[in-house]
């Protein structure tokens, strides 16, 4: 038997049919969901309706769990708990019922599935350290098995030197004597670095474990998220950059309108006539065919004369067809190919894109204009200073589940629009604090023109702040700072 194994879809519709067909493909013959088919997303009823049809088991998930009200959402970001709310004020009370009965674990010959561990599998605990895995392996005697929750596809191994330990996704063979937990990734909230679904296949006959990744569609997921007042995930928005591609031509209608004028209805519709066939002699019936003919055109008048009542009783009073008030489908238009600058007001914090925000030290005399650089194929943001004086750009990152690296880069671009670059310096600063608050590091860093670095995250590190402060005069062009956790391409 061929096992796709899935797991923390959060309600992304498009990736998840993405897997499913990929799966097809790859000729799996059960869907087994690891849970967390919801949260985060803009699709929750689709997602889960799409799970509910093709997967043969579906596990219970923390946000599956906090939607149904089985699981406190008190230690959840602001976003994940508000996405609760959101998800569980779409569902029918049908889809709730069904979320309340899920399993939190199933077994199968020779390998048993959970969303987080197996040693208390209802409070949702992290595999993240090869430590975290020995308390999964005590609570089973299955030589596999598969958890999901981090969104980080890997493997965790124990072999006969009773000592643990983790290695990157790859595709492997069960040996005699070892024992594997296997985290499948993320179909539709991936945080592996890359930004496209994870899943993996597990053939029980061959005995191989096979881990597969695939893009989905990022620019209509954060269309449909910006639809509903939402920012996608920072690493999405990064490898959206990335994947961007200006447009070869402007935009174009191809397609016939949805609302054409209404026909003209005939004034005396008449029955089409039917064929002579000969004159039948007295007695005989008419020909079978002649029978059906005759029945369609009684049908095609009496569906005539409707539709001509119909729109008659559409027509108002004043001889204004009431038609064009009925209500019609808006279809959104496709993006321009480049984004124009749009200027922003600022007091002393403001919002700008990719979570980022900005503080002035003398609001009166700076401005910060965002801008799509075509050569660069990125945002930039535009800082513009009648005088030398700083702005500080921040960011939050909040580090549950927690990363092993934070990675941040700085860079001018060379597409400025004026003002001298001698005298724009910059610096940064970077602060990791636990779930109090309590500082636990500071790493601070600068240049000139260009900086990236990088430092390994506390295990107790909660949240992230990074800031960047800039001092300059004129114009500049600052490329939108980067700044993630365990990304694979830097």
């Amino acid at each position: 038997m061929r096992y796709a194994i899935i797991s923390d879809v959060h309600a992304n519709e498009a990736a998840l049919r993405a897997v499913l067909t990929d799966a097809a493909d790859a000729q799996a013959e059960k869907i087994l969901c690891l849970g967390d088919v919801l949260g985060y997303g803009p699709e929750p009823v689709a997602a889960l309706e799409l799970v509910y049809r093709r997967a043969h088991v579906c596990l219970a998930g923390n946000h599956d769990d906090a939607v149904c009200g089985r699981f406190p959402v008190e230690d959840f970001t602001d976003f994940a708990a508000e996405a609760v709310q959101r998800h569980r004020a779409v569902l029918t009370r049908e889809a709730t019922d069904w979320l309340n009965h899920l399993p939190y674990t199933c077994a199968f010959e020779g390998f048993a599935c959970a969303h987080g561990d197996f040693s208390n599998p209802e409070n949702f605990n992290y595999i993240l350290e090869p430590q975290d895995a020995l308390p999964s392996w005590e609570s089973r005697t299955e030589q596999l098995l598969f958890v999901g929750h981090s969104h980080q596809p890997g493997i965790f191994v124990l072999g006969a030197s009773g000592t643990p330990h983790r290695i990157d996704a790859a595709d492997f063979t069960m040996e005699d004597g070892k024992r594997y937990i296997v985290n499948p990734g993320s179909v539709g909230y991936p945080r592996s670095g890359d930004c496209r679904s994870s899943y993996c296949i597990y053939d029980d006959v061959e005995r191989t474990v096979e881990f597969r990744t695939l893009p989905f569609d990022l620019d209509s997921y954060a269309a449909k998220m910006h639809g509903q007042g939402l920012n996608e995930a920072p690493w999405m928005l990064a490898r959206a950059a990335e994947r961007r591609r200006p447009a070869v031509r402007g935009a174009a209608q191809f397609g016939v309108p949805e609302n054409p004028e209404t026909p003209e209805i005939p004034e005396n519709p008449v029955a089409p006539e039917i064929p002579e066939v000969g004159s039948p002699r007295r007695g005989d019936s008419l020909p079978r065919w002649a029978f059906w003919l005759i029945a369609i055109g009684l049908l095609a008048i009496v569906g005539v004369l409707s539709y001509t009542f119909y729109i008659a009783r559409l027509i108002s009073k004043d001889g204004v067809s009431a038609v064009a008030e009925l209500p019609v489908q808006e279809v959104s238009p496709p993006p321009p190919p480049a984004q124009p600058a749009k200027e922003l007001s600022f007091g002393p914090h403001r919002d700008l894109a990719d979570g980022w925000q900005v503080a002035f030290e003398v609001p009166e005399e700076q401005k910060v204009v965002i801008e799509y650089n075509e050569k660069r194929n990125a945002q930039v943001f535009r800082i513009e200073h009648a005088a030398a004086h700083t702005v500080r750009f921040t960011k939050h990152l909040s580090l549950r589940p927690r990363p092993r690296r934070l990675y941040w880069r700085v860079e001018l671009a060379d597409g400025r629009r004026g003002g001298a670059v001698t005298n724009f310096q910059f610096s940064t600063h970077l602060v990791l604090s636990d779930e109090k608050g309590a500082l636990l590091e500071k790493v601070d860093g600068g240049g000139k023109r260009s900086a990236k670095k990088d430092c390994a995250v506390p295990e107790s590190a909660t949240d992230a702040v990074l800031a960047i402060d800039c001092f300059c005069t004129g114009t500049h062009d600052l490329v939108v700072p980067h700044f993630a956790g365990d990304v694979t391409r830097w």
